[in-house]
């Protein structure tokens, strides 16, 4: 777990410090956020898979704005004329329930965010809105090579790694508890909470 908040906390910090970071209003209109790598690879037939952690928003009131942090995994197939290994790290903002839960069932769900909106450096932000990005269930944002740039992951499925939240938090711990904010988030988190909710 520790590995894959530092991880996180490099992903956003990078792309907040970049000339295009995420804004303020898109942040504050999150319910959650995910953050993982993703790594693509195959000769014809190809897979991916990735490794992460998802926050969501908590209601006024707690001392903590966000939840503590949970694990998943991601993996899928795919087909066509590939040939190598890429990397790539993503920033998923959750902007719906809905979003929410695709890290709360059980066992793997499958998630094709090809057609939930991308955002980035790229002309996809040109095309899109500020409010029509605010709308969709999800926006994307890649990064390869300390470049971000809109993208999707289709075709990928999500699998919450309850064996690792519950080395980090308690035998008795499960991805709701955590994501329903009974969970006390680790110290080693807060400089991720920091740039989630900073001014700018």
């Amino acid at each position: 777990m520790q590995e894959r908040i530092q991880s996180a906390i490099e992903i956003l910090g990078q792309k907040q410090s970049s000339s295009e970071p995420i804004p303020k209003h898109i942040r504050d209109h999150a319910k959650g956020i995910a953050i993982f790598t993703l790594t693509k690879g195959g000769l014809g037939i190809g897979g991916q898979g990735g490794e992460g952690i998802v926050v969501a928003r908590l209601g006024t009131g707690s001392s903590h704005t966000w939840t503590a942090p949970s694990a998943f995994n991601l993996s899928g197939a795919s087909l066509g004329a590939q040939i190598g290994f890429t990397e790539a790290r993503y920033i998923v903002i959750l902007n719906t329930e809905d979003a929410i839960r695709h890290f709360t069932s059980s066992g793997k769900v499958d998630w094709n965010a090809a057609a939930s909106g991308t955002a980035g450096s790229d002309s996809a932000t040109d095309k899109v809105s500020t409010n029509d990005l605010e709308n969709r269930e999800i926006i994307v944002y890649k990064d390869t090579s300390g470049i971000f740039g809109g993208a999707t992951f289709g075709g990928t499925s999500v699998e919450r790694k309850d064996k690792i939240n519950q080395m980090a938090y308690g035998d008795d711990v499960f991805m709701k508890n955590i994501l329903n904010g009974t969970v006390t988030p680790p110290k080693s988190a807060t400089q991720l909470y920091i740039l989630l909710d900073a001014k700018v």
